[in-house]
């Protein structure tokens, strides 16, 4: 059992526990690895044939011989037959607690289109007999383009209340509306929208304006139990594709407390970088008390489990039409159920705070990011880290922007300078390119996800999902399958089958450094994860086919034969024997 021990004081960031890649061990290799194509991601050797392991560590890389070096009498050997190696992959961005509570009593379906919502909610009036909520529903992703209105869900519930919602938009039958005493009289709040027909009545449809929708969503609750086991199974469901290590990038005290008892019993299954989540809509004071007593800051923990970021919402979604843009969304915004030519969305933290809390973060020690998926927000937040950079420089704290869906050259630019890194979602690109490209124009489109300019540039970007929804790993909301995210920066391809800006596309092993070696930067650990060499951790996994060389459509249906942590098998297909075991 690891005694987990909370540290109360906030050290500088260069004190704290990050961990430099270990010492080689001198003692004969536990596992020998061989016939094998080790795509290794370490620059100086790309590609290996054999590797020994001693404890958890990787003890040697190179061809059979040279690793042959390292075994000895009690060695086991393991012939891969000619199978294909990776570094553990790692997601930058997931929720795995809220991921698996969604599915706590029942598989979620997919739904596209408003005959699949029909169904669904059927289903739950049937099953259920309070609200029926209907959780991470897009407009964007349904085939109509558009929210149902009250009146099209209450042809579908009658009098009982339905809230279709995705966090930063919510439609609501009449019943919902009623309960949620939203009427015509009641005004426009500053941080949403009420959609009203030409009458001035509501329509259903909820933009933002989350304490609107509060009564709403005062229902059910879950034990520490109940997030401890939803952790434990979504992380099996992690590693069945692959990932090793996740960055967890929404936490507050209750979640983090879950982690921390998983931890400290040593049950935790993938390794995980936490991030802790603060209400930068409050007054400032009430923030700088919250953060001075939080305690542990970036950097405490072990190779299991890190204390990584603080993170604030700057603005809404674009998806549901809240991102902050540079400028107005325009005329066609039928997708989003509202006409404002004037109307560029929402920014939720007025730009002096965002420098105050980036220059608290700093202060305290901690490696600050901010969610911003307009081109505005992203800006905003450039230049409260530039603020802070000019007094004293940030480049070492590895300051993240989350998500920043639009960075044009401008912005590139400014984020090479200051040494920040990007924590992007590709599955965002392929979902929702076709409806957002209809909203955006050609030259906006552009700057969406342009994953090239800024590997070109030198700009470091992980690759996450943002997986909140569903166990299946391609079906969930959203998919966090790695290779599913490999294949859409690889080929561009939406789920229309458009390609937008096929000159943004990523080389097969760039798409690989996004899962390894850059995850691993974002979150300090590139001396111990994210590539296959000497002296850092033996996490691995084991695919079915070569990556770099299979056609090209054929990456997103790459499928893990085995996964491998600290050296030791964690997953193995159900159809098959494990290679390495324990």
């Amino acid at each position: 059992m690891r005694v987990a021990v909370l540290l109360l004081v906030a050290l500088p960031l260069a004190a704290q526990n990050f961990p430099p890649r270990p010492q080689v061990p001198d003692a004969r290799a536990d596992l020998l690895l061989y016939n094998a194509k080790f795509i290794t991601m370490d620059p100086e050797r790309p590609v290996a044939e054999a590797v020994t392991v001693s404890g958890d560590r990787i003890r040697a890389v190179g061809t059979t011989q040279q690793v042959g070096r390292t075994i000895g009498p009690a060695t086991r050997q393991i012939d891969l037959g000619g199978r294909t190696v990776l570094p553990g992959l790692i997601d930058s961005h997931v929720h795995p607690i809220s991921a698996a509570l969604a599915e706590l009593d029942d598989e979620i379906p997919v739904m596209r289109s408003f005959a699949e919502l029909e169904a669904h909610v059927a289903e739950q009036l049937a099953a259920t007999d309070g609200l029926v909520f209907v959780p991470k529903v897009y407009s964007t992703r349904l085939a109509e383009r558009r929210y149902p209105t009250r009146q099209e869900i209450d042809a579908w519930s009658g009098s009982r209340p339905v809230m279709l919602d995705n966090g930063y938009a919510s439609a609501l039958n009449s019943a919902a509306l009623d309960r949620a005493e939203i009427t015509r009289e009641t005004p426009d709040p500053p941080d949403g929208k009420i959609i009203r027909d030409d009458q001035g009545r509501p329509t259903g449809l909820i933009l933002g304006a989350r304490r609107l929708v509060s009564p709403l969503l005062a229902g059910r609750s879950y034990s520490a139990d109940d997030m401890r086991a939803a952790l434990l199974r979504m992380h099996d469901a992690y590693l069945s594709v692959g990932l090793t290590s996740v960055i967890d990038r929404s936490l507050g005290p209750d979640r983090l407390a879950v982690y921390q008892r998983v931890w400290s019993e040593g049950e935790l299954q993938v390794r995980t970088y936490l991030t802790r989540t603060i209400n930068g809509e409050r007054p400032l004071e009430e923030i700088e008390a919250e953060l001075r007593a939080l305690g542990p800051v970036t950097g405490f923990g072990d190779d299991m489990m890190r204390m990584g970021s603080l993170k604030m919402f700057l603005d809404g979604g674009i998806l549901i039409g809240t991102a902050f843009l540079r400028a107005p969304y325009g005329p066609h915004t039928e997708v989003y159920g509202f006409s404002d030519p004037d109307y560029r969305g929402v920014l939720r933290v007025e730009p002096e705070k965002i420098e105050a809390v980036a220059r608290l973060a700093y202060d305290l020690g901690w490696q600050m990011t901010a969610h911003t998926t307009g081109g505005a927000s992203t800006d905003a937040l450039i230049d409260a880290y530039e603020a802070v950079n000019r007094e004293t420089p940030i480049a070492d704290r590895r300051f993240t922007l989350t998500h920043a869906n639009f960075p044009d050259a401008r912005a590139v630019e400014r984020i090479r300078k200051l040494g920040l890194v990007m924590d992007m979602q590709p599955a965002w690109y392929h979902f929702d390119g076709p409806a957002l490209s209809k909203v955006l124009g050609p030259a906006r489109m552009k700057t969406f996800h342009p994953y090239k300019s800024i590997f070109d540039a030198g700009v470091v970007v992980a690759g996450g999902s943002d997986h909140m929804i569903k166990f299946d790993s391609v079906e969930a909301v959203n998919p966090y399958n790695p290779f599913f995210g490999m294949w859409m920066v690889v080929t561009r391809k939406t789920a229309s089958g458009e390609v937008f800006n096929p000159e943004e596309r990523l080389t097969r092993e760039q798409a690989l450094q996004m899962w390894t070696t850059n995850a691993a930067y974002l979150s300090f650990e590139e001396g111990v994860k994210g590539s296959i060499e000497a002296g850092k951790l033996a996490d691995l996994v084991v695919i079915d086919r070569d990556i770099l060389e299979c056609p090209e459509d054929e990456i997103r249906d790459v499928q893990v034969l085995e996964t491998i942590l600290g050296g030791k098998t964690v997953y193995h297909r159900p159809s098959g024997t494990p290679l390495v075991g324990e």
